[in-house]
């Protein structure tokens, strides 16, 4: 039989084992409360480094928070990258390394300000440009950026600049580095959709929604592709633009039709 004193003490046990499971449950929600304050500020900083100069002033709630979220994704890939590449250097003496700055997301988002307001491209898809350019976004200064944006300009007159750098950022990245490298690039691409022949309007559409010509993207195989395309296409490409000049813009239903042609399945 069971000692006289065993429900007792099992009873005692029962307690101590629920006021241990009660201070268990104390300590993960202080320190639950501990990591969502961290988070909030973090959010907080973050609006508040995109908000300088009123750059988020037109922008609703929910556009808000995907800038803020996206921000913070970038910072967070950037100092998981870090850390790797910390480990790689320490392990094997060589590599690159970058910069701590990186990894902050308040750093992150007043980079990301400023490209957008030098480009107009929308706060809420800046981070995007980051995840197709990489680190170099972040490193662009007003100045190299204010000469793309210029020279793409003078390119394209009536085209949409924040559309075009946004779809390839490596125009910014690259121009850089060397602005001659895009002003050739761009008239050598112009040039060749010129000579095949393509109108004026077509042209400029086309350099404004695949902008990756520019920098030779896609190489021969590529021009060749559209060559084909517009020897196919080209009656109903002239029809198009028959009642434009060299500076006219295609209407919204034309523009469907040409890039779904000639964009479409690249």
């Amino acid at each position: 039989r069971s000692p006289r004193g065993a429900p007792a003490r099992a009873s005692a046990s029962r307690r101590a084992g629920t006021k241990h499971r009660r201070g268990d449950d104390e300590n993960d929600t202080s320190a639950a409360i501990e990591i969502e304050a961290r988070r909030a500020a973090t959010r907080a900083a973050v609006e508040s480094a995109w908000r300088e100069g009123g750059a988020l002033a037109n922008s609703p709630k929910d556009d808000v928070q995907r800038v803020v979220l996206g921000t913070i994704a970038v910072a967070r890939h950037y100092e998981l990258l870090i850390e790797q590449q910390k480990t790689h250097f320490a392990k094997y003496g060589q590599g690159e390394v970058l910069p701590d700055d990186h990894a902050d997301p308040a750093w992150v988002a007043s980079r990301l300000r400023m490209v957008s307001v030098m480009t107009g491209v929308a706060p809420r898809s800046v981070p995007d440009m980051v995840q197709q350019g990489g680190a170099g976004i972040l490193s662009l200064s007003a100045n190299s950026i204010m000469r793309v944006v210029l020279e793409l300009k003078a390119l394209v007159p009536n085209g949409d600049v924040a559309h075009v750098v946004h779809l390839e950022p490596d125009l910014l990245i690259v121009g850089a580095k060397d602005l001659k490298t895009v002003t050739y690039g761009s008239r050598d691409a112009m040039a060749f959709l010129r000579a095949i022949p393509m109108p004026e309007p077509c042209v400029r559409l086309l350099i404004c929604e695949e902008p990756g010509l520019l920098l030779g993207k896609g190489g021969v195989e590529r021009l060749q592709q559209i060559r084909e395309t517009a020897e196919e296409h080209g009656e109903n490409m002239r029809a198009t633009c028959a009642a434009l000049d060299d500076e006219g813009w295609l209407d919204v239903n034309a523009q469907r039709w040409f890039t779904n042609v000639f964009c479409g399945y690249y």
